[in-house]
């Protein structure tokens, strides 16, 4: 995919309306509310915002009930389209989690940009956006640095680190997998002017991790080739195939658009990138599902999310396409 910086911003920027910078060290840890196995509002972060203020960056947290061993962990990203959404709509999701052997997270991450004031984003000045969406890759790295460097604290096995997403979560998640250093240097040479490099914002921590798996929930990537044979990982996605907002294959994005909106690449293309490079993969397709199908439940995905990362962990993860909604364990 050939890039310039006039269809980068307008890629980037487009792309993600339409989807519901120096260090700060962490020297407490500000857990608000805590239970016997959940702590919300946990500070992973700090960062200036959209506003200009300095913002505080909280995560929820939830372990299993039972036992004081480790447990793999899985973290979660709301959508919203870089404007709104919050952590607190996955709490059920992490309690389920939770309940299925794993230590889950949900994060909020910085929110903002000049969003116009327009009803059609095809006409819309969205030049801000991808100060938002840098933003919040920032901070989705800097709460994965914060979980490994307190794994004892949280029962975290940080052997298996896990990521997961809806919609414009979903494309944090991705790009928290696939998006490197250099790559990012192509298509955010401007935001890494203004905020500084992919992995060291938000706060001063220096660990390192590896994804071992994702659950995309009708997210996508702008391209393609970010996946390679040496970083594919296990992934289950879920898509419907009217979703107007990502493509469920590729294609240009919101279809009602010009044709001179960028490519994008939602879920059914992953996949078979993912099968090219004989990584287990699991596709659920909604037919004539839109954005967020409500076909699907949270109940529904996080079932099988869990049953497949599981797999994933014993080593014995298959792959398959599907249609339609899915019990137990695909």
């Amino acid at each position: 995919m050939k890039y310039t910086m006039k269809n980068i911003a307008c890629y980037t920027g487009c792309l993600l309306f339409f989807l519901l910078s120096s260090f700060n060290t962490i020297t407490s840890q500000d857990s608000r509310q805590t239970g016997n196995n959940y702590a919300f509002d946990v500070e992973y972060g700090k960062n200036v915002n959209y506003q200009g203020d300095n913002e505080k960056l909280l995560m929820d947290i939830y372990w299993p009930k039972t036992g004081k061993k480790q447990y793999p962990l899985v973290v979660l990203i709301h959508g919203g389209s870089f404007v709104g959404g919050d952590k607190k709509g996955f709490r059920p999701s992490l309690a389920q989690l939770a309940d299925s052997g794993f230590v889950a997270v949900s994060i909020n991450y910085r929110l903002g940009w000049n969003r116009p004031k327009v009803t059609d984003g095809c006409n819309a000045d969205l030049s801000d956006l991808p100060n938002a969406v840098y933003r919040a890759f920032q901070d989705g790295h800097a709460a994965l640095r914060f979980l490994v460097h307190h794994a004892a604290q949280y029962h975290i096995d940080p052997d298996w680190i896990f990521v997961g997403g809806a919609s414009a979560g979903g494309i944090i998640a991705l790009n928290l997998t696939y998006m490197d250093q250099k790559h990012a240097d192509t298509e955010f040479a401007p935001q890494i002017k203004k905020f500084g490099k992919l992995n060291n914002a938000s706060n001063d921590l220096k660990d390192v991790y590896k994804i071992k798996g994702v659950c995309n929930m009708w997210g996508g990537l702008s391209d393609s080739t970010m996946i390679t044979a040496s970083n594919a990982v296990p992934s289950i996605l879920f898509h419907g195939t009217k979703d107007m907002v990502v493509p469920y294959d590729h294609g240009t994005w919101r279809s009602m658009c010009p044709d001179t909106f960028p490519v994008l690449y939602g879920s059914a293309c992953i996949y078979r990138q993912l099968r090219t490079y004989h990584q287990p993969a699991i596709l659920d397709l909604i037919i004539n599902g839109k954005h967020g199908p409500v076909e699907l439940s949270k109940e529904n995905i996080m079932s099988n999310t869990a049953c497949f990362f599981h797999r994933v962990i014993r080593g014995n993860a298959h792959s398959g396409s599907y249609t339609g909604v899915h019990t137990g364990c695909m």
